[in-house]
């Protein structure tokens, strides 16, 4: 919006990229602030500067979720901001909830660390949280647009979202985070309480399940700005069973020589996406279990722990502990033939 002190789309993707600069100090990371907004406007920033990260709020430390509020206080136009840059995929642990968040859905503790973090902000700000306090943006990329989307619908967190090229919303996600929306699909669909839900959601149809997600979050969608590059992987894969757009879109064909690959993602029947998912099924299962190295076994049945041994020292290994190697193979090829 153009009354916002951070008002025009350059301004929004600098500051979402500063956000994931950790080796600033917060004077550093206030000068870099300033320098962005004279460079975009050719004006100086009249307003405080104050920062909060979800470090100090020790927020995020078993989720992974990493962020960064920026406070901004125009005093002489009476005008005060908090703009809150969620990170996107920065490590294994990211890779790891985008697998049993993004696409199983059974995992949302980042999108809750988001909202419990914009809280914790704003107690430090020591702001007001009713209908006048001070308005709240989301910045965000990657599976950051997922947990700022997330934790709007779920809790109304922010005011107004901004997102460049991100993890678009999951249904499946929603269905086991949000209470409500969970009621509404098993009326709508007729799903008896009793029915096993991990299951029988995945049953149905696909589009007719994001058809009524987007009608559903239609009235919060407004607030929802995003800009796509036709040819970012995360636009492709957005077509796969779970995922659903939310919000005003701007599209950007940043390499019209370039076909993209969600063409390709739209190829692959739909049968095929639900086995991959089932695949994931197990791994959230069995990671949730005893980790990825329980997960990696009961998958694919190889056992990390020797196969960490190996790559430390093969010889010895071998000599020391060939029944557990042998063991590992026997399940490989057992995992195999099954498949």
């Amino acid at each position: 919006m153009s009354n916002r002190i951070i008002h025009s789309p350059e301004l929004r993707l600098r500051l979402t990229q500063l956000g994931y600069d950790d080796k600033l100090s917060k004077k550093e990371f206030i000068e870099k602030v300033k320098r962005i907004y004279l460079e975009e406007t050719g004006n100086k920033l009249e307003a405080d500067i104050k920062v909060y990260t979800s470090k100090e709020a020790r927020v995020g430390e078993q989720s992974g979720y990493d962020g960064i509020a920026i406070y901004l206080d125009a005093k002489e136009n009476k005008k005060d901001e908090v703009y809150v840059v969620s990170q996107g995929s920065t490590d294994i642990k990211d890779w790891d909830y985008n697998i049993i968040a993004m696409f199983v859905g059974k995992e949302y503790s980042q999108a809750k660390a988001t909202n419990k973090f914009v809280l914790a902000a704003q107690h430090h700000f020591k702001l007001n949280n009713n209908e006048d306090s001070t308005p709240v943006i989301g910045l965000s990329h990657s599976l950051a647009h997922d947990n700022n989307t997330t934790a709007h619908l779920m809790y109304n967190t922010f005011d107004e979202i901004y997102s460049v090229n991100g993890a678009q919303t999951n249904y499946y996600q929603l269905f086991f985070a949000n209470a409500k929306f969970a009621n509404a699909v098993r009326s709508h669909f007729s799903l008896s309480l009793s029915e096993n839900d991990y299951f029988t959601i995945y049953d149905i149809d696909p589009n007719k399940l994001r058809q009524f997600a987007e009608n559903y979050y239609k009235d919060k969608a407004k607030n929802i700005h995003q800009i796509i590059s036709k040819d970012d992987p995360l636009y492709a894969a957005s077509t796969a069973r779970g995922f659903f757009t939310l919000g005003n879109v701007e599209m950007v064909d940043t390499n019209p020589d370039y076909p993209g690959l969600r063409s390709l993602v739209e190829d692959i029947p739909d049968e095929v996406m639900k086995e991959f998912q089932e695949l994931a099924i197990q791994y959230t299962t069995a990671s949730n279990q005893g980790g990825v190295n329980a997960a990696m076994q009961e998958i694919l049945g190889v056992n990390m722990d020797v196969v960490n041994k190996i790559d430390d020292n093969m010889p010895k290994t071998y000599m020391t502990d060939q029944a557990g190697i042998d063991e590992m193979i026997r399940q490989l090829d057992k995992k195999a033939r099954s498949t």
